[in-house]
């Protein structure tokens, strides 16, 4: 009996130290994951500043190339007059 009541007490103890390992494993995954999630919000921040930024981009690009299509014509009507 003595022998048995050893052995539940052992796995008792086993247990409780099972838990033990579990709950800091949860806690450590719980974190990861905060921290996940925490970077994300700063990558989708910084999708959108580019993608604002691209905007900007293009609307340049967009001027410069009129810009040089007028000049192109411009220069092609001064060519002509010569």
């Amino acid at each position: 009996m003595e022998q048995m009541l050893k052995q539940i007490l052992n796995e008792i103890k086993t247990i409780k130290t099972d838990i033990s390992e579990l709950k800091q494993g949860q806690a450590k995954l719980e974190q990861g994951q905060a921290r996940l999630e925490a970077n994300q919000a700063k990558l989708e921040a910084g999708q959108q500043d580019i993608r604002r930024e691209l905007n900007y981009i293009w609307s340049d690009i967009k001027r410069l190339d009129t810009r040089l299509s007028q000049q192109e014509q411009e220069t092609y009507v001064l060519k002509r007059m010569k």
